[in-house]
């Protein structure tokens, strides 16, 4: 498996994320996932009748109940014809990876194959991609060649962004433009490494999460967090090569607990702005 490179193969043969993502709270070893806790597919209210042996009591209509003086009980319908928005961040702080994989490289794959369960689940799907300069959107639309269009979106994007990783465009923008467009009752997945979550960022995003059903899936590299000895490291931006020096151990401890406290903030930030949350380590991928 590349580290780097991604064809656009690699995001249409990507598993589901059903598949990627496990629904319970003890997250597969394999990706690097961590504790997530979320809500189950949004259920839709139909219409009320009497109760027959082997309704689920829970589901009784009390007042009604109390009422007529029989038993009835409250029926659901899955909700359908939903519209699934998933914002992934593709702009330079994402570009960044110590081994594994770079942080850029999982976005794009989670972005496609949370793309192909939307499909799946019936649901309609668009992508916002933040690049360099701009965001690229798609139309949302649920046929196999709707995700096919994100596909190669996302692989257009991530390329462009190995080349060129400079950026103005940043996730409040992104946050914005999709407040200003989605459909109501929809679902938003927002897919980055929340390094540059602005504090009007985070409050559309708490604007968001009350009307909808949002989802954040935090990407990271171990090393943001910790160095693991002291010495002197190699480091690559694509362009120039250097050297950073980590001269003993105080200072690596230093740098631990300012990167554990980054992420304790975004994790109180984000726990509080969605009704999940996941942080994946894209350095074990």
């Amino acid at each position: 498996m590349s580290a780097v490179e991604l064809t656009f193969e690699d995001l249409v043969n990507v598993p589901p994320s059903s598949v990627v993502l496990p629904s319970s709270k003890v997250a597969s070893p394999r990706f690097g996932f961590q504790a997530s806790s979320a809500k189950g597919r949004g259920m839709e209210f139909d219409e009320v009748r009497p109760y027959v042996p082997g309704d689920d009591v829970r589901n009784i209509d009390w007042y009604i109940t109390a009422r007529s003086g029989r038993p009835h009980t409250k029926l659901f319908r899955e909700e359908r014809d939903r519209c699934t928005y998933i914002v992934t961040d593709l702009s330079e702080t994402m570009y960044f990876g110590s081994r594994g994989q770079l942080k850029s490289r999982v976005a794009a794959l989670l972005s496609a194959s949370t793309a192909w369960q939307s499909v799946l689940g019936h649901d309609k799907v668009s992508c916002l991609i933040i690049t360099g300069d701009e965001i690229v959107r798609t139309n949302p639309g649920g046929r196999h060649h709707d995700v096919l269009d994100i596909i190669k979106k996302l692989h257009a994007s991530y390329c462009s962004g190995l080349k060129d990783r400079s950026s103005s465009r940043e996730l409040v923008d992104a946050l914005q433009l999709l407040s200003e467009t989605i459909r109501p009752g929809s679902v938003v997945y927002i897919i980055s490494d929340f390094y540059r979550l602005t504090a009007r960022a985070a409050m559309i995003l708490r604007y968001l999460n009350l009307n909808h059903i949002v989802y954040c899936y935090q990407i990271f590299d171990r090393m943001e967090i910790e160095l693991k000895d002291p010495g002197m490291l190699y480091v690559d931006n694509g362009n120039s090569v250097g050297y950073v020096v980590c001269p003993d151990r105080k200072f690596t401890d230093d740098y631990r607990k300012i990167g554990m406290h980054r992420m304790r903030v975004l994790s109180t930030q984000l726990k509080h702005s969605c009704q999940r949350f996941i942080r994946i380590d894209a350095s074990k991928q």
